[in-house]
């Protein structure tokens, strides 16, 4: 079992992770709350078309304009948590995602900065659902 350093990080990194699929759900400018500010995400997935525009994101800011493009590409899409931890400044999240009556899964694995705010995240999704 890992010991936790700096219990504050805990609390505040529950906060984040409990706000990240809200702000993929609703609003994308959650994103400057929650995000460091040298957030990086790395998908392990394409846009439909082939594009990474994701790559380019090396800000929340960067981020949050990120989010408002995706949501008008992706009208529709509710993520739902299946499962998280956090351990320190580490975190995990399973999620399914929904469009119409399709549903898939993945995970997320998060870096926390010391303030407890989303540093890096690492985001896979598969061809179904994790609940199965």
């Amino acid at each position: 079992m890992t010991e936790n350093v700096n219990p504050t990080t805990s609390v505040t990194a529950r906060h984040s992770l409990d706000l990240w699929l809200t702000m993929w759900n609703t609003d994308g400018d959650i994103a400057r709350q929650i995000c460091a500010d040298d957030f990086r995400i790395r998908f392990g997935v394409t846009e439909r078309d082939g594009s990474t525009p994701a790559d380019a994101i090396r800000t929340a800011e960067d981020f949050a304009r990120y989010l408002g493009w995706w949501h008008e590409q992706h009208p529709g899409v509710v993520f739902t948590s299946v499962a998280d931890a956090i351990d320190g400044d580490h975190g995990r999240l399973l999620w399914d995602v929904e469009e119409g009556d399709q549903r898939a899964g993945g995970v997320d694995v998060f870096d926390f900065d010391e303030n407890g705010r989303v540093r890096r995240v690492w985001s896979v999704g598969g061809q179904r659902s994790m609940r199965s």
